[in-house]
């Protein structure tokens, strides 16, 4: 006789023999997986016009910001193709454009359609193990109840009441949930209210008073107005303190901090320097919490208020994002460039096949920043363990976009994530021509973007505009997926500045270090694994178990042969996607019973 259970704590679900490999995936769910998708066309469009695809669908304009759908790359015979990573299991009509390429003729001109609309069934994925979304909601209130729309949907507002599950964080306080609502990974936007018409918003975004050219509101935000609304595509996640939480949350958080450090250099002709470093929410509280890392150049421009040239406002935009579940709980690093430390920007940012010190400014980060940081600090790469570059993101603006990019394609077993905005690469041909196309496809997830204005000259707006859209061309052809590998942000009326790159700061955070890049342990809560027994040969003794593995969370294996002690167990690996379906192959002693369990 066999049987398999989950544990979790002291709960245990037992589950008979199944003779057949379930699905978990639901039917016309929604789901945050992206499955690459090559498209192809041949056809002459005309010199100065390129082939976009466009649709309905939110990943084929790329979630909105290439707002006249995705650009694919031409190749000679006018064969226009490139990889698109879209929704698992979608079900997608598109079309394929012609538009114009140039600054003025992409923001101006209008789409011409290329023969017929299309019909697509993107292959499906493992899970989610839910068709719906949940939220838990802790408040002082006796009743509370949902006031959402369904953003993906464009849907209406609607009102659900949340049924009381127990007491919250003290006895005077409650826990409610509500569950069902949207497809998993829909946005929505919501707010919470009483029976006595109390209502709960989002908190207002970040405010200060203007110093020089940082500005009193982030960017980003500058166009919202009180009521705030919340808005995620979290699926489950707690409302607590007006913040969003994927994982049970200490009682009280504690706030953001920037902390500051001089890290110093044993590379020649690259000084040490100040670092400023940015510890999320609940960094002190959540003492086992390791986190990612985006290393920015330019430090000093890069935390409010930044400084002649005005802010990025990292910190305050990431407070905000974070708070709100669009991002998730990340140390934020900001390097000063050498100018102020008796070296020189131009050098340490350039290329060496280009005339300056890229190389050695690398090294600075490689050999004393990075260390600095994970020894100090809890990051997901500690001293001793495997490097796990995706964890390691860099980000710069100008030439400091050229050194972000000249990391990614010369360090990705180091810096697995980069960030590169306005990137001049007019002025790193030989890095560009010898490097960069000759690069084999890399273990690397690429944000670019770039305005239509860059400069207050045409000619000068076009080399930042058209060279952009090149490199864009060489990674697609590499084979790099756009949405799950590859984002361009080309920025109409965007513009060289902080203003800017602080604008389109959140489409970057959201991209790197998106909440689902991180396990969920209050979807493993709600919606435990069921463990199955696929099927057992008591003549040799083998059987076959499943289960459907989240994104990065530790099981153990657990065996018996009386369910009173469990003296066999092994720790299985970690599932890498955003759920998995796990096979385990098991041996066991025919003539006596067998018991499994999974625990984490």
């Amino acid at each position: 006789m066999f049987y398999s259970q989950w544990r979790r704590t002291s709960r245990l679900i037992l589950v008979w023999f199944v003779s057949c490999l379930a699905t978990a995936s639901i039917a016309d769910a929604g789901h945050p997986a992206k499955v690459p998708v090559q498209f192809s066309l041949t056809q002459d469009v005309g010199s100065g016009n390129e082939v976009l695809v466009t649709g309905l669908h939110r990943d084929l304009t790329s979630g909105g910001i290439q707002q006249f759908g995705v650009k694919l790359r031409w190749t000679d015979g006018n064969v226009w193709s490139g990889s698109i990573a879209i929704e698992a299991g979608a079900q997608i009509t598109y079309s394929y454009v012609s538009h114009p390429i140039s600054a003025s003729g992409y923001c101006g001109g209008s789409s011409t359609q290329i023969g017929a609309t299309h019909s697509l069934t993107v292959p499906s994925a493992p899970g989610p193990p839910y068709s719906t979304k949940l939220i838990r909601y802790v408040s002082t209130w006796s009743s509370a109840n949902l006031l959402f729309r369904d953003n993906t949907l464009s849907g209406d507002w609607t009102v659900m009441p949340m049924r009381k599950v127990g007491q919250g964080r003290t006895p005077s306080e409650n826990a409610f949930e509500v569950s069902p609502m949207s497809a998993p990974n829909d946005e929505i936007e919501f707010v919470f209210f009483n029976d006595n018409n109390q209502y709960d918003n989002a908190p207002a975004p970040p405010q200060n008073t203007a110093q020089g050219n940082a500005p009193a509101v982030p960017v980003p935000y500058q166009s919202l107005s009180a009521p705030y609304n919340y808005r995620t595509n979290l699926d489950v996640f707690t409302v607590q303190d007006g913040q969003v939480f994927n994982y049970q949350a200490p009682a009280t958080v504690s706030a953001p901090a920037i902390v500051n450090r001089f890290v110093d250099s044993d590379v020649p002709n690259i000084p040490g320097r100040n670092i400023h470093i940015y510890l999320p929410r609940g960094y002190n509280e959540n003492s086992t919490k390791r986190y990612p890392v985006i290393y920015f150049h330019d430090g000093q421009n890069v935390f409010f208020p930044g400084g002649t040239f005005g802010t990025w406002d990292a910190d305050r935009i990431a407070n905000y994002e974070i708070s709100q579940g669009r991002m998730r709980e990340t140390i934020l690093v900001a390097i000063d460039n050498g100018n102020d430390y008796g070296s020189d920007r131009g050098y340490e940012y350039i290329p060496p096949e280009d005339g300056g010190g890229a190389d050695k400014y690398v090294q600075f980060l490689r050999d004393n920043v990075l260390p600095a940081l994970d020894y100090n600090y809890r990051t997901l790469n500690q001293p001793g363990e495997p490097v796990q570059p995706q964890a390691n993101i860099t980000a710069g603006s100008s030439f400091g976009g050229v050194i972000t990019s000249y990391m990614g394609m010369t360090n990705s077993n180091v810096f697995g994530q980069i960030g590169a905005f306005s990137p001049a690469f007019q002025s790193v041909t030989n890095f560009w021509n010898n490097t960069l196309v000759p690069a084999p496809k890399l273990p690397l997830k690429i944000y670019m973007d770039v305005g239509s204005t860059e400069s207050s000259s045409t000619s000068t707006s076009d080399q930042y505009w058209l060279n952009a859209w090149s490199v864009y061309n060489t990674w697609l052809g590499k084979g790099y997926a756009v949405n799950s590998e590859l984002v361009m942000y080309p920025q109409c009326n965007g513009v060289h500045n902080e203003h800017y790159w602080s604008g389109r700061l959140p489409v970057f955070f959201q991209f790197v270090v998106h909440l689902w890049t991180e396990p969920n342990t209050l979807a493993v809560q709600k919606f435990p694994p069921k463990l199955e027994l696929l099927n057992a040969n008591s003549t040799d003794g083998t059987a076959q178990l499943h289960f459907l593995a989240p994104l990065g969370i530790p099981f153990t294996l657990k065996r018996s042969t009386d369910l009173a002690s469990w003296p066999s167990q092994t720790s299985l690996p970690l599932a890498t996607g955003i759920w998995e379906d796990r096979i385990v192959d098991e041996q066991f002693t025919p003539a006596n019973r067998r018991f499994w369990q999974l625990a984490y």
